[in-house]
């Protein structure tokens, strides 16, 4: 069986209002850059720590699950909201997922016990996760400061908002596989265009792979956040 990801030295948290798997900063002097990561459908928080490895040590990370079951798989799987037609999630429960998001966002410090730059939380995730990054930072404007969504979309709920600027200024790093058949490249394509015409500061990065992460994907994503961070 294929190892997993590494989550040595980590602490998962569930007194708050989602699970939470923390990387505590390894090293400098607080407030701490935090980085929010959001997982797949299907997957857990434990799933997406395949990019820790690229993100500077001195980064408060923080993987979150899901409010929902997908299926009793004993090694977790979970939904931030319902599968509908492809590209355009709805209902209850990613309303739930959302608010819950921002209960988080509020409880973060006292949870880790790690001082946060408040200008320097950042959330990126893997397809659903991706998608929840790009609602959560139009849901939750003035308490992020970037979003790094790989093979996701943009939800046609949230594009005319997002066109419109309510994420200007901000930075985001968008990644997709030009080999996808899950979610196809131009629907990374077309989240590059409503974040480029809403006034973000967006880097767009193609990678020969499938509906997956690569090891170059990853790289260029921890690479971009490191290189905005201020310490």
């Amino acid at each position: 069986m294929e190892a997993g990801p590494d989550t040595n030295g980590t602490e998962l948290i569930t007194n708050g209002a989602l699970p939470v798997l923390v990387r505590r900063p390894q090293k400098g002097q607080g407030p701490h850059p935090a980085l929010l990561m959001l997982h797949g459908w299907g997957a857990n928080e434990g799933d997406i720590y395949e990019l820790v490895p690229f993100v500077d040590k001195r980064v408060l990370i923080a993987a979150v699950r899901a409010p929902e079951a997908v299926s009793d798989d004993p090694r977790g799987s979970y939904k931030w909201y319902e599968r509908t037609n492809v590209g355009e999630p709805q209902g209850g429960l990613l309303d739930k997922s959302l608010e819950r998001l921002g209960q988080l966002l509020g409880q973060l410090e006292s949870l880790t016990g790690v001082q946060i730059d408040p200008a320097q939380v950042y959330v990126g995730g893997f397809s659903q996760g991706a998608a929840m990054s790009v609602m959560a930072a139009a849901t939750y404007p003035d308490r992020l400061a970037g979003i790094l969504p790989h093979s996701g979309f943009i939800n046609p709920t949230f594009r005319e908002r997002i066109e419109n600027g309510l994420l200007r200024g901000k930075g985001a790093f968008v990644a997709h596989g030009t080999e996808d058949q899950v979610l196809k490249v131009g629907m990374g394509q077309a989240l590059r265009h409503s974040l480029e015409v809403g006034g973000l500061d967006v880097t767009y990065r193609e990678f020969p792979i499938a509906h997956a992460t690569s090891p170059d994907s990853r790289r260029a994503l921890g690479e971009w956040l490191n290189h905005r961070l201020r310490f």
